[in-house]
């Protein structure tokens, strides 16, 4: 340790050692060949250093900036030790220049540390070769883009983060009617100003950026604004693109002016669609007021002469049935079956009349209106030996009269259409289907032709004669009234012969 410190105190102490011209025999041609050796040497390592500089400095993205500042030093420390080789020929400062040959050893070690660290990736550089290939791929790249942005066939716009246009393409410039030169370096509010809402994506861009922008990016509605201030409506659909330039926006534009123009018509259209239907409708209902009205004083007012008519006809019966000749007896028998019918029909007519008249709803519970119907028509059930199975049926909300008579229609028609010899089995069932309860009432009976099951829901259509099943065919037109009088729809389906199901919906009603 004494050495060292005696080493720096004598660092330009000379007295140790003669000049080196007196260390040795040197002749004249030997020694100044060393020492312009050594001159050349030291000046050389002295210029690469300031042309490296100079090239760095002129290089602006110049790559390993510290390896090159590294072999800067070591090599102006080698140009040293030289330069001190040559000096101590007259001045025999060995200790300096043994301390300049220590600080070239050590700078020499660690730009062959660096180096073994940078000549991993300096191998990776592309050869001068290939980044030749890699720029003309890129022009190729750029020019095929170039071609698909011209035969877009909407305009687009491609812009920066801030709204300047970088480029757009022709269908762009036919459109607006400016030229290409005019809108490149135009901010985009050229094209669509501010009050067309295009400053919102814009703004919601620059305060979130590309990683956490996701705003709604399909069909903005826009105004466009042309050359000679003509405006109209437009599309834009934007997405961000990441370049080497930076951020960039495309923007895809379609004229809507057609499409707007179809939209008001379609819905002046449908106003006055609507208008028309509402009309109709007031009008439909009024009348169908006026035919229920009719129906209901018809059946009424047609009562009374029939009770006469049956009346004066029983006397006739009574008097004089038997005391006339056969065919005075048969012509009074055809009066009075004509009389019963018809006081039948107006019944019924007066019910189907009736439907809907006290619209008040409740809940009805369907298992008791069943059991109701059953009660009352027990006595026709055990004549014929019907048999009717339900499970448990819902609670709805309805109109119980209505509900009530719908049920006893389809249960006196799966025993009234009986097939011969075959006891009548009913089956009845409800279930919950897309917000509504579907009834099914499936029965053994003769069933119906494919040809009539539409017709059978119209009001006075029989399908059979009187002599083979009584009725007057208001029935069916009796439970679809009602049916839709809920909201709902009814239908069957049937096999001739093997039976038929009357389905029916209605809507729950929260």
């Amino acid at each position: 340790m004494m050495q060292v410190i005696d080493f720096f105190e004598r660092l330009f102490d000379m007295s140790d050692w003669p000049p080196r011209w007196h260390c040795g025999r040197w002749t004249g041609f030997h020694g100044w060949l060393y020492i312009i050796s050594d001159l050349l040497v030291w000046s050389a390592y002295f210029a690469i250093p300031f042309i490296i500089i100079r090239y760095i400095s002129k290089k602006q993205d110049a790559r390993f900036l510290r390896l090159y500042f590294l072999f800067a030093a070591f090599i102006l420390a080698c140009g040293a030790t030289h330069f001190f080789d040559a000096i101590t020929f007259w001045f025999p400062v060995y200790r300096i220049n043994a301390l300049i040959r220590f600080i070239t050893g050590v700078l020499s070690w660690i730009t062959v540390f660096y180096l073994i660290r940078l000549l991993p990736l300096a191998f990776t550089l592309r050869s001068p070769r290939e980044l030749e290939m890699e720029n003309e791929q890129r022009k190729k790249a750029e020019e095929k883009f170039r071609n698909l942005l011209e035969a877009a066939p909407d305009p687009m716009v491609i812009m920066n983060e801030n709204g300047v246009i970088q480029l757009v393409n022709a269908q762009t410039e036919k459109m607006f009617g400016y030229s290409r030169e005019e809108m490149i370096g135009s901010n985009v509010e050229m094209l669509m100003p501010p009050h067309s809402g295009l400053e919102h994506p814009f703004r919601a861009f620059r305060q979130t950026g590309i990683r956490q922008w996701e705003p709604e990016t399909e069909g903005f509605e826009m105004t466009g604004n042309g050359r000679g201030g003509m405006e109209f409506p437009v599309e834009v659909s934007l997405r961000p693109m990441l370049s080497e330039e930076g951020l960039l926006i495309t923007a895809s534009i379609r004229d809507v002016t057609e499409k707007k123009q179809m939209e008001k018509a379609i819905r002046e259209a449908n106003s006055t669609l609507e208008r028309k239907v509402q009309q109709r409708t007031m009008e439909l209902e009024r009348k169908n007021k006026e035919l229920e009205e009719f129906a209901y004083v018809a059946s009424h007012d047609l009562q009374e002469p029939l009770r006469t008519t049956t009346s004066f006809v029983d006397l006739l019966r009574r008097q004089y049935y038997g005391q006339l000749d056969d065919s005075a007896n048969r012509y009074l028998d055809y009066i009075c079956q004509s009389s019963d019918r018809m006081k039948s029909l107006i019944l019924d007519l007066l019910n189907y009349s009736r439907i809907g008249r006290e619209k008040e709803l409740a809940e009805v519970n369907c298992n008791l209106v069943l059991e109701e119907v059953l009660a009352d028509l027990d006595q026709g059930i055990r004549e014929n030996g019907a048999r009717v199975k339900a499970p448990e049926l819902p609670v709805i909300t309805g109109y119980r009269t209505e509900i009530k008579q719908l049920f006893q229609n389809l249960v006196s028609n799966s025993i009234k259409f009986r097939k011969p010899g075959l006891d009548p089995e009913l089956h009845v069932q409800a279930k919950q289907e897309n917000n509504s309860w579907l009834f099914s009432f499936h029965d053994n009976g003769i069933g119906i032709e494919p040809v009539y099951q539409e017709k059978i829901f119209v009001i006075f259509k029989r399908l059979h004669k009187r002599s083979e099943y009584e009725g007057e065919g208001i029935g069916l037109a009796q439970c679809k009234k009602i049916v839709e009088l809920h909201g709902g729809k009814i239908w069957v389906e049937s096999v001739p012969g093997e039976g038929s199901t009357f389905y029916f919906t209605i809507p729950e009603i929260h």
